[in-house]
């Protein structure tokens, strides 16, 4: 008969223990995952001190992303847990960072409308829908230094650059609606204001650069730009910008 030590548990005092459910428990040991080192004489799963540890490891690397073929391997013979904390620790880190950015940007939103009455749901909705699309594209090493840009140039600074590329992409619109060949050399202006407000906002950083890009690709000009830019306009400038390559 095997006797239960101190350091073993069953399957539902374990599930109990960490938050886990039984039937994950199970689903683990049915494909070799996380085996329980004993079984007691009436066939209930015990595991010991080192199922928990495994445990451990493939609850942290399930966290971090990885499939479960992918943490099997990981886990492989001879693998060093230090590096499963590692891993799991910088991925605490990154969520923690994502936390204090969103506490940031809601006292920001707080802030922008102290005074200003109660704020509508559309408000709100605008509000969800830039911060999902800016975390969706964008890093939080990204976030970070386009949060540090704004707060250097201030709500004036802000504002400035906001209409600078209003009346920026006015005067693309009025080219393009007006025929101007794209190739046209006085349009050259256009493409030196267009490179100065980008390097202005990317910081000169070509990976905020390339978020940015796959952000337009992805949502198209009129989602990503809120409604400032159209698709005919985007597509104008982006031939009078290869002309000026």
């Amino acid at each position: 008969m095997i006797t239960k030590h101190k350091e073993q548990r069953k399957v539902g005092e374990l599930a109990a223990e960490t938050g886990l459910t039984v039937r994950t428990l199970h689903h683990y040991d049915e494909i070799g995952l996380l085996v329980p080192s004993e079984r007691s004489s009436s066939g209930h799963r015990l595991y010991g001190e080192d199922d928990v540890r495994r445990l451990y490891r493939i609850v942290a690397l399930r966290q971090i992303g990885l499939s479960l073929e992918e943490v099997r391997t990981s886990l492989g013979e001879g693998s060093d847990p230090r590096e499963t904390l590692q891993r799991h620790l910088g991925e605490i880190e990154r969520r923690i960072d994502l936390h204090e950015r969103l506490r940031a940007r809601v006292q920001g939103i707080l802030t922008a409308l102290d005074g200003a009455g109660e704020p509508t749901p559309e408000q709100f909705v605008e509000i969800l829908e830039v911060m999902t699309r800016m975390e969706k594209y964008y890093t939080p090493e990204q976030l970070a230094q386009l949060e540090q840009r704004r707060n250097d140039l201030g709500d004036e600074g802000m504002a400035k650059a906001q209409q600078d590329w209003a009346d920026l992409i006015a005067e693309v619109e009025a080219e393009r609606v007006a025929g101007t060949d794209p190739t046209d050399p006085k349009l050259q202006d256009l493409v030196r204001r267009w490179n100065a407000l980008i390097e202005a906002f990317t910081g000169g950083d070509p990976g905020i650069r390339q978020s940015l890009q796959k952000m337009y690709d992805t949502e198209g000009p009129e989602t990503a730009s809120r409604g400032a830019v159209n698709a005919e306009a985007m597509a104008y400038m982006q031939q009078v910008l290869q002309a000026g390559n």
